[in-house]
């Protein structure tokens, strides 16, 4: 594999990844996921009611779900490790990018 194919590649995966995320974020689905965490359900809201109407000092904490299952694994750091990387080259490669720009324009 030769050097222009590999960076080839490299600007295909980068593009397909900002292509991805630009989706997800346009879709709502971390909004979506964020809401759904933090919706009481039908039962904690009538308990909420409830402790409301016997004059109980409460808090919302005590009526949020807190069976959160913890699913961090080395294979999901080093993901998480992999794309903090490509965020860093990401953010890199654009400010580069804008500044040649801003010369260019300026000049």
């Amino acid at each position: 594999m030769t050097k222009t194919n590999l960076a080839r590649l490299i600007v295909l995966i980068l593009v397909f990844l900002f292509f991805v995320l630009y989706f997800m974020q346009a879709s709502g689905y971390n909004e979506y996921t964020r809401n759904r965490e933090n919706m009481l359900t039908e039962e904690q809201i009538k308990a909420y009611e409830e402790d409301i109407e016997a004059g109980k000092d409460v808090t919302i904490k005590d009526y949020l779900n807190k069976d959160k299952v913890n699913y961090e694994n080395k294979v999901s750091e080093l993901g998480l490790d992999l794309s903090r990387l490509i965020e860093d080259i990401f953010n890199k490669g654009m400010n580069a990018f804008f500044e040649m720009l801003n010369e260019a324009v300026s000049s």
